[in-house]
């Protein structure tokens, strides 16, 4: 028995009516999800975004909110998982790559975050976090150099970004390299004299160096712009140490 034609298109437009039903509802889920999310409500926002891509497999917003979702709860490996999956329905997102090798950093695995920040940068050039998270992931397996590199070529290209320059310095000092993260910071309050952590910064290098005066003058300068942070009581405690630490000096020069 044949269907006649008006039989086949009565059924296309069930099946369409019915899709869309289902692509809605997903939609609306997603948008809960969303702001479940958004108030920091996270295991709430899983189930929603669960039941979205329960709906709708190719719901990629819904697998991206899930998956930022895992992420703050920390639950990194179950993100990576999700990830994988949206980034089998789309390959040319550089955001999913940047976020699965976030992923990876925030699970100890630097070696693996490292392939993906390179393709989120091949994919986005102008995408700069993803270029500073590879600076650090090289840093973390021990490639110094390819992290320096890194941050050299972005204050070369983006002289503005600052957190080029911060997280170049502060890498400087985990190197023990004081003077040169001196100059570094030095770059960055010249750019920006607001920039509270540099003379943080500067400071503690001075401090290291043994430039005692310079170093209680830069600690005081932090002070008067970020006296509540959570560095201000070492600040504080700090400008006394050396105070005292200078006077006591110069009795002992005295008695020379």
């Amino acid at each position: 028995m044949q269907i006649n034609s008006n039989t086949d298109n009565n059924l296309a437009k069930v099946v369409t009516t019915v899709t869309a039903l289902k692509k809605s509802r997903s939609y609306e889920l997603c948008v809960n999800a969303d702001a479940l999310r958004f108030a920091k409500s996270y295991q709430e926002s899983v189930k929603t975004y669960l039941e979205s891509v329960m709906m709708d497999r190719f719901n990629k917003e819904a697998y991206f909110g899930l998956v930022l979702s895992y992420k703050y709860l920390k639950q990194y490996q179950k993100a990576i998982r999700n990830l994988s999956k949206l980034i089998k329905i789309d390959n040319q997102n550089d955001e999913y790559f940047y976020e699965l090798g976030v992923c990876y950093l925030s699970d100890g695995k630097p070696e693996c975050a490292i392939p993906q920040f390179v393709k989120a940068i091949v994919l986005n050039k102008e995408n700069l976090e993803a270029q500073i998270q590879l600076a650090i992931a090289h840093e973390l397996v021990d490639e110094a150099d390819l992290s320096l590199m890194i941050y050299n070529k972005l204050i070369e290209t983006n002289p503005e970004f600052l957190k080029a320059y911060y997280n170049k310095a502060a890498m400087l000092m985990g190197m023990g390299n004081f003077h040169e993260a001196s100059k570094t910071f030095f770059q960055i309050v010249k750019r920006n004299p607001d920039y509270y952590k540099a003379y943080f910064g500067i400071a503690l290098s001075f401090d290291k160096l043994g430039r005692y005066s310079d170093a209680i003058r830069y600690y005081k300068k932090f002070l008067e712009l970020k006296k509540n942070s959570q560095d201000a009581d070492f600040a504080r405690t700090r400008v006394v140490e050396l105070r005292n630490k200078r006077v006591k000096e110069k009795r002992q020069l005295k008695l020379v």
